[in-house]
Parts: structure tokens; C-alpha cells; sequence
């Protein structure tokens, strides 16, 4: 397994010793080994926490990399294509039961409202509906 020393994981990934240094110290970034000589950096380790630096000359090779990353495999665009169906599946469903709660709607009777009349109250309103004198 190749690793790292500090100085090649800084040129890698673009920043500074002190950097790695804290984020070793602080346990943001693990090591595999520590000695005399420094750390030892695993680069998947290091990778994880700071990304690779873009180089000049392999940005074909990048980009590359990256429409590999964008292109499914066939299996997820089988479950794409499975979920797609269930969604016109859904959606159809959702359209009829629409269609049937519009024509519900329109052969519900309608409703008629009845007055209720308010209670008579008095003119004097102190005097409650009891208390009248016969």
C-alpha cells in the first residue's frame, strides 16, 4: 500500500503543511503511521478530506473520469426506467380520480340554506325575557 509523506500529500491536494498538519492534530485526517521521518498518509484517507489539486496536463484525463462517474450503469437505468413507469402508473391514477371527484361534484344536489330566525330580544337590556310583567 502506497502512502504519503506530508510533503507529497500537500503538493497533491494544494494546501499548505500547517493545514494537514492541523487537520492530523485534530483528527479531522486520520494517519497510518507516525515516525521519525513524519506522518504517513494514506491517499484515499487524505483524498476524503481534501480534494485532489486539478493538474494542468491531465485535464482530459479528468474530465474523462468524470463522464464515467455521470454514466449510469445498467442496472440503475433499469431502476430509473421501473420507476419511471410506476410514475405514469401514479399519475394516470391520480387523473381518474380526479375525473371522478369532478363528476361527483357536479351531480351532487345542491343544498338548500334555511333561514333560522334570531331570537326576539328586548328593547330594555336589563331586563330578561322572565321578568316581564304580565
Amino acid at each position: 500500500m502506497a502512502t504519503l509523506t506530508m510533503g507529497q500529500a500537500a503538493k497533491e491536494t494544494g494546501v499548505s503543511k500547517a493545514t494537514l498538519s492541523k487537520a492530523l492534530k485534530s483528527g479531522r485526517l486520520s494517519y497510518v503511521a507516525k515516525s521519525t521521518a513524519g506522518y504517513e498518509i494514506d491517499p484515499a484517507e487524505l483524498f476524503r478530506v481534501f480534494p485532489p489539486k486539478p493538474s494542468a496536463t491531465g485535464e482530459g484525463e479528468r474530465s474523462e473520469t468524470h463522464r464515467e462517474h455521470l454514466l449510469l450503469d445498467d442496472a440503475h437505468r433499469r431502476e430509473v426506467q421501473l420507476l419511471r413507469e410506476q410514475l405514469d402508473e401514479v399519475r394516470t391514477d391520480r387523473d381518474a380520480w380526479r375525473e371522478q371527484a369532478q363528476r361527483l361534484a357536479l351531480a351532487a344536489p345542491e343544498t338548500v340554506a334555511v333561514a333560522v330566525p334570531e331570537p326576539k330580544r328586548s328593547i330594555w337590556p336589563w331586563r330578561r325575557d322572565g321578568d316581564r310583567e304580565a
